[in-house]
């Protein structure tokens, strides 16, 4: 038995697309067809049809996933994610509450918010091009819009897994700044755990990845810090001309490495 998912008409926006999305990923065995199109009552009262961004009706029991009859509700989106569980841990996403507050308030108000007047510059091309596709003919998309609902979720969850190891990672402190020590050779998720922290530390330092030493990186609240110094040094394998980074040959012991973070400090 095919679902019926209806969504608004004429221009198509990133919130019911990927509200869309992700009921589409959370059924994999199910088929769905999609009409972009105005709801009747009866199907507006069907829990059989799902109503998503449209109908004037926020009822998960009856499958309805409207927000513009309350501006105290959050995007679609949001809606559909709370009501398959899993909007905990998309929430972990750095783009997450943006994209709610953006299709709420638009970017006016929100460009206020983060400090900039030029929000339209960070707007996808990629985006805009699947959502004219998306608006012309939505079935044709259903298995790249589940692929995609699916992608999501697995680096939410891939996310909130990297944070939770970074909570648990050492930390030093030299000179006033922060070090963050992860026994890992993954920094994925470094930047957004200490984004979120009252005291960000200014450097994280991994296993490299790539080879049999060090991994040092200053984090994007730092930029005095400068790997570049130790640029030259026969303990040192690599460092970016811009200085974010340096890798050491071989794992030296940790007050060695710790040294090497000392010289990129400021003087």
């Amino acid at each position: 038995m095919t679902e019926l998912i209806i969504t608004h008409p004429g221009s198509s926006h990133f919130d019911e697309f990927f509200a869309l999305c992700l009921i589409l990923a959370a059924h994999p065995d199910t088929d769905f067809t999609i009409e972009r199109r105005e709801p009747t009552a009866e199907e507006v009262a069907d829990p059989a049809t799902w109503v998503v961004d449209i109908g004037e009706d926020y009822d998960p029991a009856k499958r309805n996933y409207d927000h513009h009859q309350n501006i105290e509700l959050s995007a679609s989106f949001v809606l559909v994610a709370e009501a398959l569980g899993c909007a905990s841990s998309l929430s972990a996403l750095p783009w997450w509450r943006f994209k709610d507050r953006i299709d709420r308030f638009g970017p006016a108000k929100v460009g206020a918010e983060i400090g900039t007047t030029e929000l339209r510059t960070t707007y996808s091309p990629m985006e805009g091009w699947m959502l004219d596709m998306f608006a012309a003919d939505p079935d044709p998309l259903i298995p790249i819009m589940r692929r995609f609902g699916r992608k999501a979720l697995d680096s939410a969850q891939r996310l909130t897994d990297q944070l939770a190891l970074w909570s648990r990672a050492k930390r030093v402190t030299i000179n006033g700044y922060g070090i963050l020590i992860g026994d890992t050779d993954d920094s994925e998720g470094a930047q957004e755990f200490n984004f979120r922290q009252a005291d960000p530390a200014a450097v994280c330092i991994t296993r490299d990845s790539r080879g049999d030493g060090w991994k040092l990186m200053r984090f994007d609240n730092a930029p005095e810090v400068n790997f570049a110094k130790l640029q030259g040094r026969p303990d040192i394998r690599f460092t970016h001309k811009t200085g974010f980074v340096a890798k050491t040959n071989e794992r030296l012991p940790e007050a060695e490495v710790l040294e090497l973070v000392r010289l990129a400090l400021p003087e």
